[in-house]
């Protein structure tokens, strides 16, 4: 039996189109007295009431860089950037953070879903411009990403700002996905896409194993959320668990 995340919703966001990108903003989602919890892959995540209760969602940026996305996380006065598109793209990224009223000096985490180029393409100057940021992505992906800095390997149950990583390997075999339960928020890379808001399975032309990558699919049902953000495609805003896990009962 699958145990999904105890989250009590209190208020939902408003979504702004702004140019490039679209800005998710939200307030006080609460948790429940107990936490949460969630059985993925075997393995119960958690994190304790004391830990949950002091953060609060992340404000969400998603960066459109036409054919694919990137995204800027904010907490406070910290912002982490997931993904880096296609090359060239940095000043990009850098008015998105602007947004918020921050600079690349604010940017402590750059998170890879995964190792192909339309993700990491600008990694060298986001990483360049972000001087005191940390780099993270799947261990079974790293040797494949040119980087000026080390990266750090993270996989199931690692925290990095608060989000909960998970392992979703099949696309690549390092891909992971991103997850802020405080937000109730899941960032997929490209462990699905949602291109015509039509919800699929990652494209099978580029996927290194197509059964692992159901397999992660179906992991991802057992998490609940309302809102997803994929590489390629449009957000979910609402109700998005619901759909993953209609999706995965059908693979």
């Amino acid at each position: 039996m699958r145990k999904g995340q105890q989250i009590n919703r209190r208020t939902w966001l408003a979504q702004v189109a702004l140019g490039s990108f679209a800005v998710w903003s939200e307030i006080n989602f609460g948790l429940g007295r107990r936490g949460w919890s969630v059985a993925i892959g075997g393995r119960d995540l958690a994190i304790g009431v004391a830990h949950a209760q002091n953060l609060e969602p992340a404000q969400a940026l998603q960066v459109n860089l036409g054919f694919v996305n990137a995204s800027v996380l904010i907490r406070g006065k910290e912002a982490a950037v997931v993904d880096t598109g296609t090359p060239n793209n940095a000043s990009k990224i850098a008015d998105v953070i602007r947004t918020a009223g921050l600079g690349w000096d604010a940017v402590h985490h750059v998170i890879l879903t995964h190792y192909h180029p339309d993700h990491i393409g600008s990694v060298g100057e986001v990483l360049a411009a972000a001087a005191k940021a940390t780099a993270y992505a799947g261990a079974a992906d790293i040797a494949q990403i040119k980087s000026p800095r080390p990266i750090k390997a993270v996989g199931d149950n690692d925290e990095v700002f608060g989000l909960r990583v998970i392992a979703t390997p099949g696309h690549t075999p390092g891909h992971i996905c991103v997850f802020d339960p405080a937000g109730s928020l899941l960032i997929l890379g490209d462990a699905m896409n949602n291109i015509g808001n039509k919800l699929g399975g990652p494209n099978p032309q580029y996927t290194a194993d197509m059964a692992q990558a159901h397999q992660s699919v179906k992991k991802l049902a057992g998490l609940t959320f309302q809102r997803a953000v994929f590489g390629h495609g449009e957000p979910i805003d609402k109700g998005a668990s619901q759909a993953i896990a209609k999706l995965a009962g059908t693979m």
